[in-house]
């Protein structure tokens, strides 16, 4: 199961849309939150008229706080100059606004004019933050024209479909990813305070729900990556590159991660990897920040258990393992050697890694989570031309599917859907995870056992596109 090299692909627009990439390429004033994507420009056209008076007309950004971004109007012919030369100056530019009465800024930015002549007229709206920000723009004017911003032809549907669920809540706070190196996002399990933080890979809380873990492999400074729950004080606590995979210890001490080692190996090989961010802020730097716990050339997914002395995770083909973070690998201890969690039946000890091995192989696994209790883990299985969730308890035993396609449609019509990314809840009573069964990814929760499935977030969903390409990505995690 070899993993893709990362990148981050735009979606596709229709030939005969508008792109708001240049004054010659405008959008409408959209009606509703939007995202901007980092180190971006839109623009949007203005439609004036100014008769014999010159009313106003005002253009508000709302960002929700987020700072480095804005807002500059241009007259027709200042857009022409700007097309041959980009450092032409607007004729105004958007600034908070502040109410008159409480002094408290309301608008994050607002610009109000009037011109001389009807026109079309441009408005430019800036991110220069290193990730994507939601922005909702209102425009208002006694004159101002406002046509419905650009529909695609919708496509046909299905004659059908799975069967709807109900729509639910979830408490807590959740942090996600809307793709592999994309922006990634924090909100309240009610769908509400939805807010950029940053981008990266594989998201994931610290125990107190202070702080996000992720990767980045930018060129520049890949590595493994902290930053506050607000986005505030980013930082890099270990350079290194193709981390992925990282989750938090129960104690918060720890970091463990899986990281692309292939270089010069000659073959596909990730290791293990467990950071102290302890030891790694002694000035005196006595003893070392990063161990490598044994495991055997693909090593995928880690996930804790409770007790903060073990990592479950991915063999691919093989099963389930787990290893002791505590103590190298002595080979003539095979108690101290990874242990095998779940493979076929029957195993044999592989006296070249010294490892035990499952004898048949098993359809490839996504996704380990570790319930906060110890007892279960949660797993992605492939199932034939679907993938489904699956537990497993701790010690190996009583391994199950708990999502499955509905028996008729799939027998007779062939409709499926794909359930990945399993995430437990604080809890463990709960599996929030990731379903295409309404024709995109979408948050869904069940009860640990599979039962009383809902849909969630649904108002972030209709916002943010997430995409899952089946790269054992962590897309989210969930905390009080």
């Amino acid at each position: 199961m070899a993993l893709c090299a990362l990148a981050l692909i735009a979606p596709l627009a229709r030939a005969d849309a508008p792109t708001g990439g240049s004054p010659g390429d405008p959008l409408a004033p959209p009606s509703d939150w939007q995202l901007i994507p980092a180190n971006t420009t839109r623009w949007f056209y203005l439609d004036y008229g100014a008769d014999r008076v010159k009313p106003k007309i005002n253009v508000a950004i709302d960002t929700r706080g987020i700072g480095e971004m804005h807002l500059a109007i241009f007259t027709p012919a200042l857009a022409q100059e700007w097309l041959r030369e980009p450092t032409t100056s607007p004729i105004g530019r958007g600034t908070p606004y502040r109410d008159t009465r409480t002094g408290n800024v309301t608008r994050d930015l607002y610009w109000s004019g009037a011109f001389n002549v009807s026109d079309r007229y441009l408005a430019a709206l800036t991110n220069n933050n290193p990730f994507g920000v939601f922005y909702r723009m209102t425009v208002t004017g006694d004159t101002v024209n406002l046509p419905p911003a650009f529909t695609p032809t919708p496509t046909a549907t299905p004659p059908i479909t799975l069967t709807p669920v109900a729509l639910g809540s979830l408490t807590g706070k959740i942090v996600f990813q809307d793709a592999l190196g994309g922006v990634i996002y924090v909100v309240n399990g009610d769908g509400s305070n939805l807010r950029a933080v940053s981008r990266g890979i594989d998201p994931a809380w610290s125990p107190d729900g202070k702080q996000i873990a992720f990767a980045r492999w930018d060129n520049v400074y890949p590595g493994l990556y902290v930053v506050n729950a607000d986005g505030s004080n980013e930082r890099m606590v270990f350079g290194a590159p193709r981390i992925r995979s990282p989750r938090w210890s129960p104690n918060g001490k720890l970091i463990a991660f899986t990281q692309d080692k292939s270089a010069g190996t000659g073959a596909q090989t990730w290791r293990l990897g467990v950071f102290n961010l302890e030891t790694s802020a002694d000035p005196d730097n006595k003893i070392s920040s990063l161990t490598e716990p044994q495991c055997a050339t693909l090593c995928l997914s880690p996930t804790w258990k409770n007790d903060g002395t073990q990592l479950a995770y991915i063999v691919p083909g093989d099963g389930i393992f787990q290893s002791d973070v505590r103590t190298g690998f002595v080979p003539e201890d095979r108690s101290l050697a990874p242990k095998l969690i779940l493979g076929p039946s029957g195993s044999y000890w592989d006296t070249r890694a010294e490892i035990p091995r499952p004898i048949l192989d098993l359809p490839p696994l996504q996704s380990t989570a570790w319930n906060s209790t110890g007892t279960q883990i949660a797993f992605t299985l492939r199932a034939h031309d679907r993938w489904e969730i699956n537990v497993v308890n701790a010690d190996g035993t009583n391994a199950r599917g708990i999502t499955q396609p509905d028996p008729f449609l799939y027998t007779f019509w062939g409709v499926k859907s794909q359930n990945v990314a399993p995430v437990w809840s604080p809890d463990t009573k709960q599996i929030l995870y990731l379903s295409d069964r309404n024709g995109r990814w979408e948050f869904f929760v069940m009860n640990a056992d599979g039962s009383n499935v809902r849909q969630v977030l649904k108002n972030v969903t209709d916002l943010v596109k997430i995409r899952f390409d089946f790269e054992l990505e962590r897309v989210m995690d969930w905390t009080r």
